[in-house]
């Protein structure tokens, strides 16, 4: 019951500071209307045991033990406000962040500029919903970037929520922080199919240009061996020297070119089917052929290279099945 009554308040104070501070654009400063500060447990245990050395002094009059309790008191309000100020002003600008496949750790970029006059010790971030958080220093004067880790567990976008960006420097006897609600994102692709199929292959026919002649003259160089290829295509004397077979690559109007079809993959599950496409569209771009993708109710025309890759890799993160085909 504790922890549920916890969790309300918590929740109730979330709300709170969200409502008065809004959302956040793409470049945030930290002033004194946005930074919390409250004791950490060794505060709470330092304010005690100079609660108790004030009744000591007074219950014996002791001049000396008076003189000492102030002057700790003075350090507590000191590391207090140091520890304020070491977030204030503190600027904060989303960057790019890299898209990951589903089971990575997702990496949210973000630029920190130190415009004061003193190095800002000690400050950390974190994701409210990630159990991983990244410190570091910022000199007066500088700037730097830090990573802020989230695991991607499942494919499409991936929100960072709620950024906590805190400190306990000097002493530790402060926690401040502050709450940052950017819109930031990843994008998270279908895990690739570890046990997935081999490719298909090119489909017959000149119609749908799948498969063009190739010129002998026009060799280009050498892949990995698919069953399929043609024994002429082999290249013998480099498969002895390597003990794995290769198949020549041919320049020009020779590049292989073939459909990853949704209707291909003989999995029902739909999210199996994904993955299983994922790790063709990742073969074919790292085998140099020319493939389209077609799902239900969207077709990519054949193409190839690095936005193509990403553009496939996109649309299967993306993806949402027709209310027909769902059920």
């Amino acid at each position: 019951m504790f922890a549920s009554t916890r969790n309300f308040l918590n929740q109730r104070i979330y709300d709170w500071a969200r409502r008065r501070q809004g959302q956040d654009g793409d470049r945030v400063r930290l002033d004194h209307r946005r930074i919390y500060i409250l004791p950490t447990r060794q505060g709470w245990l330092y304010g005690m045991a100079l609660l108790f050395m004030l009744l000591a002094s007074m219950n014996y009059s002791n001049s000396m033990g008076f003189m000492l309790v102030f002057v700790l008191a003075g350090l507590d309000f000191t590391a207090m406000y140091a520890c304020h100020a070491n977030l204030a002003g503190l600027e904060i600008t989303a960057g790019k962040h890299p898209a990951v496949f589903a089971g990575e750790t997702a990496r949210f970029i973000l630029h920190l500029d130190n415009p004061g006059r003193s190095t800002r010790s000690a400050i950390s971030l974190s994701a409210a919903r990630g159990d991983a958080t990244v410190t570091g220093d910022i000199v007066a004067g500088g700037h730097g970037s830090v990573a802020v880790p989230l695991h991607a567990e499942h494919r499409g976008w991936l929100s960072l929520g709620r950024l906590v960006v805190e400190t306990d420097y000097p002493f530790a006897l402060f926690n401040s922080w502050s709450w940052v609600y950017m819109e930031l994102r990843v994008l998270v692709y279908p895990q690739p199919a570890d046990d997935a199929p081999p490719l298909p292959q090119p489909e017959g026919g000149h119609g749908g240009g799948e498969r063009a002649t190739r010129g002998d003259e026009d060799f280009s160089n050498l892949r990995s061996y698919r069953p399929g290829d043609s024994p002429r295509h082999i290249a013998w004397k480099a498969s002895a020297q390597t003990q794995r077979l290769l198949t020549k690559q041919f320049a020009g109007g020779g590049e292989e070119q073939r459909w990853l079809d949704w209707n291909q993959v003989a999995e029902r599950d739909p999210e199996k089917r994904l993955s299983i496409l994922c790790r063709w569209v990742l073969t074919a771009h790292a085998e140099n052929l020319n493939y389209g993708l077609r799902l239900p109710g969207k077709t990519i025309a054949i193409a190839g290279g690095a936005t193509h890759r990403d553009h496939c890799l996109e649309e299967l993160a993306l993806f949402q099945l027709p209310g027909a085909l769902a059920l």
